[in-house]
C-alpha cells in the first residue's frame, strides 16, 4: 500500500470517523493539547518581533490590522500547523498525511469545488448582513488606494495560510488529540469539537460573547465538514473562501486605510453575527448534499460494473 491511495493509513482506525481515526496514549495526547497554544503563542511573539521592529509597538486603545499584522499571522499560524503535525504524527504514530485525510486520498479537486461553494454562501450572507444590520459590518468608506490594494495582494497570499493552518492545528491536530481520551465514538467527537471551540475561541482573544458564539459554531461546522467528508478539504476550503472574502470587503470599505480591530465584551457585530451562523451551517449541509451525491454516484459505477 501507498501512502497515495484510497485506504487508510498505517495506524489510523478505519472504522472510526475522521477527526477520531487515530489515537494516542492519554499523556501523549495531553502533551499535545498543551503544546497548541503554548506553541501559537511563541511562534506569534517570535514572528511579530518583526512587524513591532518595522511600525513600532501596536497601540492597545487602538488595534488595527496593517498588512504587516496581517502576513504575521498567516506565517505564525502555518508555522504552528507545520509544528502541531509533525508531533501528533510522532505521538501517534501515524503519517502526517492522517491529518488530512482518512481512508482516502487528500482531494485538491474537492478543495476547489467547495472553495467555490463556500464563497458564493459567504458572499450571500455577508451582503445579507450588510443589508439587515449594516452598522455591525464597522465598515466605512469605500475607498482603493495603496494601502488597500496592499492590504488585498498580502491577504491573498497570508489568509490561505491563516485559515488552513488554523484548520489543520485545531481540528486536524486537536480533535483526534482530544478525542484520544474516549473509545466511543460519539463521546470522543463531542468532547473534541467543545475543546477544540473553546481553544479556537481563546486563540482569537474576543471578549465579545456574540462572537465567542460564532467560534464555537464555526468550530463544530468545521469539525462536522471533516466527518462527512473524511477529510479537510472542505472545512480549509471554507475557512478561506470566508477569511478571505471578509477580509477583502474589510479593506475595500476601510476607506484606503487599516482596518481597525476590537474585541472588547461589548465590540463587534452582536446578534448580526446569527447570520453567519446560519451561513456556517448552511456550508455544512452543502457539504453533507455534495458527498451524498458522490457516494451516489459512486455505487452506481460500481453496480454497472459488476
Amino acid at each position: 500500500m501507498t501512502n497515495h491511495d484510497n485506504t487508510a493509513l498505517p495506524g489510523t482506525l478505519p472504522e472510526r470517523p475522521f477527526g477520531v481515526h487515530f489515537r494516542m496514549p492519554r499523556w501523549k495526547s495531553l502533551i499535545v493539547l498543551i503544546a497548541i497554544p503554548v506553541t501559537l503563542l511563541l511562534v506569534q511573539l517570535i514572528v511579530f518581533q518583526g512587524v513591532v521592529a518595522i511600525e513600532g509597538p501596536a497601540d492597545p486603545n487602538n488595534p488595527v490590522l496593517t498588512p504587516l499584522t496581517v502576513a504575521a499571522t498567516g506565517i505564525s499560524t502555518a508555522l504552528t500547523a507545520l509544528l502541531m503535525t509533525m508531533l501528533v504524527a510522532g505521538m501517534a504514530k501515524v503519517s502526517w498525511r492522517a491529518v488530512f485525510r482518512h481512508t482516502r486520498r487528500f482531494d485538491w479537486r474537492r478543495v476547489g469545488i467547495y472553495l467555490l461553494g463556500s464563497a458564493v454562501l459567504v458572499g450571500f450572507s455577508v451582503g445579507a448582513t450588510a443589508i439587515i444590520a449594516p452598522g455591525s459590518t464597522g465598515w466605512g468608506a469605500f475607498g482603493i488606494g495603496t494601502t488597500t490594494v496592499i492590504a488585498i495582494l498580502v491577504s491573498l497570499v497570508a489568509t490561505p495560510l491563516q485559515s488552513a493552518g488554523e484548520e489543520i492545528t485545531f481540528r486536524g491536530v486537536l480533535i483526534p488529540a482530544a478525542g484520544s481520551w474516549f473509545r466511543n465514538v460519539r463521546l470522543a467527537l463531542g468532547f473534541g469539537i467543545i475543546l477544540s471551540g473553546l481553544l479556537f475561541a481563546v486563540a482569537h482573544v474576543s471578549f465579545a460573547p456574540w462572537f465567542i458564539a460564532y467560534m464555537l459554531v464555526f468550530s463544530a461546522c468545521t469539525t462536522l465538514m471533516g466527518v462527512i467528508s473524511g477529510g479537510l478539504e472542505a472545512a480549509m476550503a471554507f475557512h478561506v473562501a470566508n477569511n478571505l472574502l471578509v477580509g477583502i470587503a474589510n479593506a475595500l470599505f476601510a476607506g484606503d486605510s487599516s482596518t481597525a480591530l476590537d474585541r472588547g465584551a461589548g465590540s463587534g457585530p452582536g446578534a448580526s453575527l446569527i447570520i453567519l451562523m446560519v451561513m456556517n451551517i448552511a456550508v455544512t449541509v452543502m457539504v453533507w448534499l455534495i458527498e451524498r451525491a458522490k457516494r451516489t454516484r459512486a455505487l452506481t459505477r460500481s453496480a454497472a460494473a459488476a
